[in-house]
């Protein structure tokens, strides 16, 4: 069954790893040009890989007003904002400001870690060798402590409490799981998130995609874990980068489509 487009422009916001791209590929790899080619407007917005969600949420606010020349009209348009990672943390947040020149209809975030995750701990539970791993790992993604340290469980447990589903905002949720090979980039991760247990924070461990849990990746309507053998990376189309240590080859674009067909279908309201 073909997937419907929606009519409402579509706002891709990333996560913590970078802006538009990285090791020569965009970040979320193909899918603009494949959802613009069915009928879809959709911006890409690029928001520091350094900064606080705070931060990040006023730069998202300022990236989509410049990107739809909206500081020169009276015009008010409707989102749908699609997210990855740290990227739906900041949607959360942006909802929450006063003045937003534009209506945010749904926010469908992309295993991002609603509960935290306890990546930025875990290099203080390893040995010698795994533990330069892990810095190595850690330092390639954030760059900076502000990103990871508003991603642990103990921050989101404040940022839940302070920043609730907004009334009138369709809120989805989707995430994937994998077992890596030993010499996958985030085999340590994904062995210390599964194995370890918090009695305070429980949904933050658990399977998971390298980064994020499972169970820290529902928010709102949870659609489901779209693929067993997917990390982190592999579900923004990224795949090729571990398909030989035992990350799948993931058809990403084709996920995009049906996140998109499910927000055209349930908050438009548009027939099959």
């Amino acid at each position: 069954m073909p997937y419907i487009s929606a009519d409402n422009c579509i706002v891709l916001c990333h996560g913590f790893v970078g802006t538009d791209s990285m090791m020569g590929l965009s970040y979320f790899n193909g899918v603009k040009d494949d959802l613009t080619s069915r009928g879809c407007k959709v911006i890409v917005p690029k928001v520091s890989m350094t900064g606080s969600i705070d931060e990040r949420a006023k730069q998202l606010d300022l990236q989509i007003e410049d990107l739809l020349d909206l500081r020169s009209s009276s015009a008010k348009p409707d989102l749908h904002l699609i997210c990855h990672s740290m990227g739906g943390l900041d949607a959360r947040r942006l909802v929450h400001f006063s003045g937003l020149r534009y209506n945010v209809l749904s926010i469908t975030t992309v295993s991002t870690p609603h509960y935290g995750s306890p990546i930025a701990s875990l290099s203080e539970s390893l040995g010698f060798v795994s533990r330069m791993s892990c810095q190595l790992l850690l330092s390639c993604l954030s760059g900076s402590g502000k990103a990871m340290n508003d991603m642990t469980p103990e921050h989101m447990e404040n940022f839940n409490a302070r920043y609730k589903n907004v009334p009138g905002i369709k809120y989805f949720s989707v995430t994937s799981k994998f077992q890596p090979f030993i010499n996958h980039i985030f085999y340590i991760s994904n062995k210390f998130i599964k194995n370890g247990s918090s009695s305070k924070y429980p949904k933050a461990f658990g399977e998971n995609d390298g980064m994020v849990a499972v169970n820290s990746a529902k928010w709102g309507e949870f659609l489901g874990v779209v693929s067993d053998e997917t990390s982190h990376f592999g579900i923004i189309g990224w795949g090729i980068m571990g398909i030989l240590a035992g990350d799948s080859n993931y058809d990403a674009k084709d996920m995009y489509r049906w996140l998109v067909d499910n927000v055209a279908k349930k908050v438009e309201g548009k027939a099959e």
